[in-house]
């Protein structure tokens, strides 16, 4: 069999959405530096505003401003889900919290008038419907807790507050204070887009098969729940639970690497070979959060893993730059949200990023039904 890596820094289409310059270690929204959209204070909702339609809500795309709409009712459709799902609804204890978000989705999208194809809609409905979108699936993802634990849904009162807030608020059951709502934001922000990824570009053939945006977020869901794509912090998480101690970093990936084909979660990427600007973002609020938990442990085996990755690398005359996925583990850890809820997390901050590709496909590049050709390498033809 063929060895080689098949689209891989192969261009695929054009979009405007997002833009990974590698080569200056910078990420770019629609144009904007991504660090610049976080330390201007814009939250998830605004940045998934500005995804969707190429602006804030107010004309300023870097105007700074609380946005609470679509977010003003409590959708009739959650009474739905939590009527007809949760009286039958036991999950088992090993069963794949990325499956049964894929299966709420699903039946968001059969109980919506939303799930029609955006061929018989008109562009500016589809953009307003996909900010309701993104918010559904974040309200989505937080009662997944609640349904692991065996609890009902937390309704929301009239008006609530941001995608981060609920989110928080259905895991917990109490409103988070304002630094761990703005910690949920950055994170949600920093996976929110990330050009042609895995999921991203199953989704763009979705669309470009006119499929409605619900079957192409599934899609986006289902490619997500792969290990080869989310689950990096989930991993990451575990190896540092394992490990315990940041003084036995060292020791334990000696042991670790020994394996051959071992890669260490949280490192390494796709694209990114200097550096995850994303890294440089979060590490300081995941300090910052460690100080005010008195618990520095997971921070520091963060830096630990960094400092001998990189030097086992350079050994080698390699670079193996952590990922921010090393950075969301103790992030998600120290704000007591569980490992298995990691994922459905990536993918709730994802969809914007979904949507966002499926409507330019649908409305703007409007591309042709993604076909390539495949490379025959079986037996030879019989006559």
């Amino acid at each position: 069999m063929a060895n080689k890596i098949y689209l891989r820094e192969e261009i695929a289409g054009q979009t405007e959405i997002c833009l990974l310059d590698e080569k200056n270690q910078q990420l770019y929204y629609r144009g904007i530096e991504l660090k610049h959209l976080i330390d201007r204070g814009l939250t998830f909702d605004e940045v998934a505003h500005f995804l969707i339609f190429g602006k804030t809500p107010k004309k300023d795309p870097l105007h700074r401003r609380t946005y609470y709409a679509p977010i003003s009712s409590f959708k009739p459709v959650f009474n739905i889900i939590a009527r007809t799902l949760h009286p039958q609804f036991h999950p088992r204890a090993n069963a794949h919290p990325m499956d049964i978000l894929s299966g709420m989705v699903r039946v968001l999208g059969n109980e919506s008038n939303r799930g029609a194809s955006s061929r018989k809609s008109s562009e500016a409905i589809d953009r307003a419907s996909a900010i309701d979108f993104i918010f559904d699936v974040g309200y989505l993802t937080g009662i997944l807790k609640r349904w692991y634990e065996g609890k009902r849904p937390l309704r929301m009162p009239k008006v609530f507050g941001s995608t981060s807030k609920n989110i928080l608020y259905q895991m917990f059951g109490i409103e988070p204070d304002e630094f761990e709502e703005r910690l949920m934001d950055i994170a949600l922000i920093l996976y929110a887009e990330h050009e042609f990824n895995a999921s991203t570009f199953v989704v763009r053939v979705a669309a470009s098969a006119h499929t409605d945006i619900f079957s192409a977020v599934v899609a986006g869901i289902s490619t997500l729940r792969g290990s080869r794509h989310g689950g990096a912090n989930e991993d990451a998480m575990n190896l540092m639970l394992d490990i315990g101690d940041p003084d036995k970093t060292k020791a334990y990936l000696d042991r670790f690497l020994e394996t051959p084909g071992a890669k260490v979660p949280g490192f390494g990427h796709a694209v990114y070979t200097i550096s995850d600007p994303r890294v440089a973002i979060l590490r300081p609020y995941v300090k910052e959060l460690s100080e005010r938990k008195h618990e520095m442990r997971w921070y520091e085996m963060g830096l630990a893993l960094e400092e001998y990755m990189a030097k086992r690398a350079a050994e080698k005359g390699r670079s193996i730059p952590a990922n921010v996925d090393l950075w969301t583990a103790p992030l998600y850890h120290l704000m007591g949200i569980p490992i298995r809820m990691y994922t459905p997390l990536f993918a709730a901050s994802r969809v914007a990023g979904w949507c966002a590709h499926y409507l330019e496909v649908i409305h703007v590049t409007k591309d042709a039904i993604l076909r390539p050709r495949a490379e025959y390498i079986g037996p030879d033809p019989q006559p």
